[in-house]
């Protein structure tokens, strides 16, 4: 079944006789049209994009067969209410991207019924095909090949924005796209927090330096992190992160289809706690990847989604210690059955950089 078949399946069985798809997300998920401004009106009688002429050729070019196209000179949804004037049925829409100012334009403008709708694309979205698969594998490759380059550039005198910047050119250069999220560099004491902003801090020997930044490759994200230490690793650095590494090997041995999120959370929050600092890691273990850098599933104490084989998620312990510093090891791993399959390569023994 194509994913519009899907949606519809998913529309019968909640009654739904028109759904508005305003995540731009979504959209492209639906309809393979990467522009940023549209929304689509999905029926049983089929579906239409709507955006505007700087779109036109491109609308033409990118989406799939069978959605209708239509270009309008105004705003994508005043269009689609113009279509649904006359309509009496159930419209759904996306209640966690809808302006509550659309929604009363809706209301005020429509006579049918609006059913709000949470995550119906999003969770069609969450098991991959194999061309988004193939997509997030090359995003991942490029993110392995820029962190490759620019651990062997690190060494005292640089700044967290000197390495942010080297790191934010290669990924353009290499996948001709923006970077998946702004880039994190964090270095010293610094690095304890965990979504850091790159300052002009200077490096210094005998500093971790954390890096988390991701490539995008047709739309497709890829996310990792790697912490490195200048110079020679003391004993207190060597001890955390070998922590850090362990929890996360433990944590990818336990994916698999059938399991929870949720259990794949405890597996590395269960070790980190038993060795001393639970309380230093204070995130979730993990996040699904794909056309957002942030989805589902998630690998966290709330989530206790069953992994299919598909999903694609993060898995990213740290132990963050105010004041002195921290350390965050993470990969991307497809689910199967059985286990995972981990599309990230970059080292993850600790290196001594900078010498």
């Amino acid at each position: 079944m194509s994913r519009l078949d899907n949606l519809y399946e998913d529309l019968k069985t909640r009654q739904i006789d028109r759904f508005l798809v305003s995540n731009i997300s979504n959209v492209r998920y639906l309809s393979g049209f990467s522009g940023s401004t549209a929304a689509m009106l999905v029926g049983t009688d089929g579906a239409t994009l709507v955006t505007d002429f700087r779109y036109r050729e491109q609308a033409e070019g990118e989406v799939y067969r069978g959605i209708k196209v239509e270009i309008d000179t105004r705003d994508a949804l005043t269009a689609i209410i113009d279509m649904l004037t006359d309509f009496e049925g159930k419209i759904g829409f996306e209640s966690a991207s809808l302006t509550y100012a659309v929604f009363e334009k809706l209301q005020n403008s429509l006579k049918a019924s609006l059913v709000p709708v949470e995550a119906a694309v999003e969770l069609l979205r969450q098991v991959k095909d194999e061309s988004e698969l193939a997509s997030i594998a090359r995003a991942v490759d490029i993110s392995d090949e820029v962190f490759a380059e620019v651990v062997g550039e690190i060494k005292p005198g640089l700044t967290e924005v000197d390495i942010a910047a080297r790191i934010d050119f290669l990924l353009r250069k290499k996948s001709s796209q923006i970077p998946a999220f702004e880039t994190i560099v964090a270095s010293g004491e610094h690095s304890s927090l965990p979504h850091a902003k790159p300052t002009t801090r200077v490096i210094r020997e005998g500093d971790l330096v954390k890096m988390d930044f991701g490539a995008i490759w047709d739309g497709y994200c890829a996310d990792i992190t790697r912490t490195v230490v200048v110079g020679k690793a003391s004993q207190r650095v060597r001890e955390i992160y070998d922590i850090v590494l362990a929890a996360n090997e433990k944590a990818i041995s336990g994916v698999r289809a059938g399991v929870k999120g949720s259990d794949v959370d405890a597996i590395a929050r269960g070790y980190i706690t038993e060795k001393g600092f639970g309380e230093e890691f204070g995130h979730g273990l993990g996040h699904g990847v794909g056309l957002e850098i942030h989805e589902g599933p998630r690998f966290s104490r709330k989530d206790d989604t069953l992994l299919r084989p598909g999903m694609v998620a993060t898995v990213e312990p740290g132990i963050y210690v105010p004041g002195w510093g921290g350390v965050r090891i993470e990969d991307i791993v497809v689910v199967e059955d059985g286990g995972c399959k981990v599309l990230t390569s970059s080292e993850k023994a600790l290196m001594e950089v900078g010498m």
